[in-house]
């Protein structure tokens, strides 16, 4: 265990991680110098939902408890809020750090697994990214879940096999559960853990205790929260109840793949859906399933047509940051901005794409497969939302894996031209 720790140390130790951070918090902060988003809709909700919490009137809807948004974003928000003060500021700097934070450890990794100069290249791009600044002036989820979400994989990347320490799996395992209690989209991400050590050949049953540690620290975590949802609504609700919804929301008739909630009841069956959660996400769930299991055909086309809009441009970004800015910003700036984080985001996706077929080519030239952790979790995020309702916020948490398979493809391809020539024959 000390020998594990003693590499994490050396990473934080490097000025390059703490260089990282100040890079990215100072580009944020200057972010927010100039734009000052409103808090609207969801987000609206978490700085409401803070204050109640703040006020000890609990987390609550029109003065009955609640579970429609996972718990964990408000109340992390009420906590920073009893710190530095109920202000819109002492939210979106919280946030600040937290992205800054990512930043780091999207060096660290890098750093880890493919190098210095990686390392370098994964944490800059991350400090600079256009969309994660953009997102970090919102009162959003986001920030805080990426944060947790990619702590947790690196806490499996310090963890390397066969020589493993059974705390780290317990320290990720938490850091994994505080990330759904924000977002209970991370649930089944021990699986994609379970795939990597089966395939690193550590035997069966290793794989299975090690993905079961990890599996029983997220439920201690979680358990808080389902036991208070169980005090409150007398049936098993792990973190939220708006899953049945979301699903819904993605698999019916007039489904379009993206956000879709229409004011018209004959489309929308859960317009008054808060006022009877528990019941009408069920509902929700076993509707979404019965047309899943109905038109399979529907389902699997609507799938690409969400990936389609998961990974299509910044819209949401640029409207929640700059659109609802007070005083507003120039439309000068709104479009040369939106341009300049449209073009970047491309070209992070273009070396991801890149990055992701240089290492699937590694894994088989050089039979070395610890590649394969940050693909299987990338691709376990992004297949959810297969079934799920997709736009570019939806992809603002896998977006550090993609910057780091941008920054494998940028190292490869760049030690690719220095290297010195072989000799002829």
């Amino acid at each position: 265990m000390r020998s594990l720790l003693d590499g994490v140390k050396h990473e934080w130790k490097t000025a390059g991680a703490w260089v990282v951070f100040v890079v990215a918090f100072a580009v944020r902060l200057a972010w927010i110098a100039y734009v000052h988003p409103m808090p609207q809709s969801d987000f609206l909700w978490y700085q409401n939902e803070a204050i109640s919490i703040l006020h000890g009137q609990g987390y609550q809807f029109h003065g009955r408890p609640t579970a429609y948004f996972p718990i964990g974003y408000p109340l992390f928000l009420s906590v920073v809020y009893a710190a530095f003060g109920v202000h819109w500021l002492s939210g979106v700097l919280a946030n600040i750090c937290l992205s800054a934070l990512t930043a780091s450890l999207v060096y660290a990794a890098a750093y880890r697994q493919f190098g210095r100069f990686a390392g370098w290249i994964g944490g800059l791009l991350m400090a600079l990214y256009l969309p994660h600044i953009e997102w970090s002036s919102v009162l959003c989820s986001e920030m805080l879940f990426t944060f947790l979400f990619f702590l947790s994989y690196y806490l499996w990347v310090c963890n390397p096999l066969p020589r493993t320490s059974l705390l780290m799996w317990v320290a990720s395992g938490v850091t994994l559960g505080l990330a759904c209690v924000v977002r209970p989209v991370a649930l089944l991400a021990p699986g994609a853990l379970f795939l990597y050590l089966l395939l690193n050949r550590i035997g069966f049953w290793k794989s299975v205790k090690y993905a079961l540690v990890v599996v029983a620290a997220m439920c201690v975590t979680i358990s808080p929260v389902t036991v208070r949802n169980y005090i409150h609504f007398h049936h098993l609700v792990l973190v939220s109840t708006n899953g049945g919804v979301n699903l819904w929301q993605g698999n019916n008739p007039y489904a379009n793949g993206a956000y879709y909630w229409p004011s018209n009841p004959t489309e929308n069956p859960f317009l008054q859906y808060v006022e009877n959660e528990v019941a009408d996400n069920q509902k929700a769930s076993h509707m979404a399933w019965t047309y899943i299991s109905e038109h399979p055909g529907a389902t699997i086309r609507l799938g690409f047509v969400k990936w389609y809009h998961l990974f299509q441009g910044v819209d949401n970004a640029d409207n929640w940051s700059m659109g609802h800015s007070i005083p507003p910003v120039s439309k000068t700036f709104h479009e040369t901005i939106r341009g300049l984080s449209l073009a970047e985001y491309r070209c992070v996706l273009l070396l991801a794409a890149i990055g992701v077929v240089l290492q699937v080519l590694s894994v088989f030239r050089r039979r070395d497969r610890r590649p394969l952790l940050g693909l299987f979790v990338a691709l376990y995020y992004i297949g959810l939302f297969f079934l799920f309702p997709a736009w570019d916020r939806m992809r603002a948490p896998v977006e550090p894996w993609l910057i780091l398979f941008a920054a494998f493809a940028i190292t490869t391809c760049i030690r690719g031209f220095t290297a010195p020539g072989r000799p002829r024959g």
